[in-house]
């Protein structure tokens, strides 16, 4: 589906974190966890933290830390854990790395689409809400599971959500939220499905599984 004339360039990574002002770090978890999720995409946080909570592991890496909510909720089963936030938006690391500094959190300030090179590996590494903000179709997104290997140990669990527009045409609300957000270029969509995201994450991992929740596919593999 094309894009409408009044932008004048195809969807791009800047476009995917321009919403992450300062302002919007602060409006994020009410809007759009606790208001949008819940009651538009029928995915409430309680499902978001749960997820956290089966795949976190000591060592790990957020990829696309938005305010660092999921984390901040979830906690660590230990008492000094490993911690690296990894984004493109100056604006989250500093946000989250504030929220999560009880972690001492080391940061890193990087475009995911190319190989994460130089930083040591971890045991489970969290995509939350990354996916549905990166340009190109699902083949083409899955290039970020390609630049994640140099930071997975063997046995790492990737893992994330994303929206999917499987369960979008349910409701007059989900529907008109949805072009509203692709057309402002907030996310980049429109035609992500979960068979889509299944079929990149079975060419690379194995244990694969995704499971939707309201409009959301949650996903998490293993590194072989």
């Amino acid at each position: 589906m094309e894009l409408p004339v009044s932008f004048a360039s195809p969807y791009a990574a800047r476009d995917g974190i321009k919403a992450y002002t300062k302002l919007g770090l602060r409006l994020y978890d009410p809007l759009i966890v606790g208001l949008l999720a819940r009651h538009v995409w029928q995915c409430p946080a309680e499902t978001f933290i749960a997820a956290y909570r089966t795949h976190l592991r000591a060592n790990h890496a957020d990829v696309g830390v938005g305010t660092g909510y999921c984390l901040d909720q979830c906690g660590f089963d230990v008492p000094d854990p490993r911690l690296a936030l990894i984004d493109l938006q100056p604006n989250c690391l500093g946000f989250t790395a504030r929220r999560l500094s009880r972690y001492r959190p080391e940061t890193y300030l990087r475009d995911v689409r190319q190989p994460l090179l130089g930083i040591p590996a971890f045991d489970s590494v969290a995509l939350g809400g990354l996916l549905h903000c990166l340009p190109g179709d699902m083949r083409e997104k899955a290039a970020v599971f390609d630049a994640l290997r140099p930071i997975c140990n063997p046995g790492a669990t990737i893992f994330g959500f994303t929206l999917v527009n499987d369960a979008v045409a349910a409701t007059q609300r989900r529907r008109l939220a949805w072009r509203a957000l692709n057309d402002l270029r907030v996310v980049n969509c429109r035609d992500d499905t979960a068979d889509g995201l299944r079929r990149e994450l079975a060419m690379r991992f194995r244990d694969c599984t995704v499971e939707m929740t309201g409009c959301f596919a949650f996903f998490s593999a293993r590194v072989h």
